[in-house]
């Protein structure tokens, strides 16, 4: 019987701490879905300054893993290609929100500058 309770607690703090990772993951998913985005208009729209600032960030900031490059190419091939026809955001509006996610990015991950 006791046996049986140790791993009832056991399976239950388990649960609990895979939710909490989790929920941190799903914030640098999204973040890295929107570098991503930026990427692929930086990339359409021919902004060489901007890509390199997402590169580095990418490089700099995010956390070097299969996951986080494959959805980082994802979002950009997707964005790349929806931009098609659209119009492009000025250099300096792109470079803002680059600028912005900077931040996020790096309070997620807990980066210095």
């Amino acid at each position: 019987m006791k046996t049986a309770i140790h791993v009832v607690i056991l399976l239950a703090l388990s649960a609990l701490f895979a939710v909490l990772p989790a929920r941190a993951a799903d914030a640098g998913t999204g973040l890295i879905t929107e570098l991503g985005d930026a990427n692929g208009i930086a990339l359409a729209c021919k902004q060489a300054a901007n890509m390199s600032a997402i590169k580095s960030l990418m490089i700099n900031t995010v956390p070097k893993t299969r996951a986080n490059g494959e959805l980082f190419e994802h979002a950009t091939s997707e964005s790349f290609l929806r931009q098609g026809s659209a119009a492009c955001p000025s250099s300096d509006a792109l470079s803002a929100r680059v600028t912005e996610l900077e931040a996020r990015l790096k309070a997620q991950f807990k980066q210095g500058s």
